[in-house]
């Protein structure tokens, strides 16, 4: 299944620059595997060290957001994953 993810601009360094990108996927962590096999080193920035979702990496299907416990939803095809990182600091 074909899935459009919609990356943040601090992402956008493993995809040559480009906004949007397709993958395969029936659900957000299959979405997420695909993209990390297609953009290597992107993981970094998405998962802890443990293999969870970062809680700073924002997950949104459809421009609805998801959690941590929501990656295995299933999707439908042609849905857009947004991913966007929330920066902190201070």
């Amino acid at each position: 299944m074909s899935v459009n993810v919609k990356l943040s601009l601090l992402l956008r360094k493993f995809s040559g620059g480009e906004e949007m990108v397709e993958v395969s996927g029936g659900t957000p962590a299959e979405c997420l595997r695909d993209l990390q096999d297609k953009h290597p080193g992107i993981e970094e920035w998405l998962y802890d060290k443990q293999g969870e979702v970062k809680p700073q990496t924002w997950l949104f299907v459809n421009g609805e957001r998801i959690h941590g416990d929501e990656v295995g939803k299933a999707l439908e095809d042609g849905d857009e994953l947004s991913i966007m990182l929330a920066i902190v600091g201070g």
